[in-house]
């Protein structure tokens, strides 16, 4: 394999790895995603015992739950370099309730900024 081809190859596993496009190979899209109401719950409710969550928490604990239908694909985000001036004028302009911080070095997530 010549070295052109394998940086090709290690280029596509570091891109994959990092932007998810093997998701779908590993775990396929839900084909009926459940109404997003169903999230929309009173978290102060009584409608359940705690001895109830917990039991379905146990049933289900090795299950996963596929939220990419309900996720924005390009969301809005800060880097740890941005000013606070931006980062208000995106609450501002954009209505947002919470903001994602980004290291620029290695694009992982370091924190989430809310009103």
């Amino acid at each position: 394999m010549s070295p052109e081809t394998k940086g090709k190859q290690w280029r596509l596993g570091t891109l994959s790895k990092f932007t998810g496009e093997g998701d779908e190979i590993a775990m396929p899209i839900t084909k009926n995603p459940m109404d997003w109401r169903a999230f929309n719950t009173d978290l102060w409710s009584t409608d359940r015992k705690y001895e109830e969550v917990a039991d379905i928490c146990a049933m289900n604990r090795n299950k996963l739950i596929d939220l990419r239908p309900y996720l924005i694909e390009e969301p809005f985000f800060v880097t740890t370099m941005d000013k606070l001036p931006k980062v208000l004028d995106l609450f501002r302009n954009f209505h947002l309730r919470a903001l994602p911080v980004i290291d620029p070095n290695n694009g992982m997530p370091v924190a989430v900024l809310t009103r």
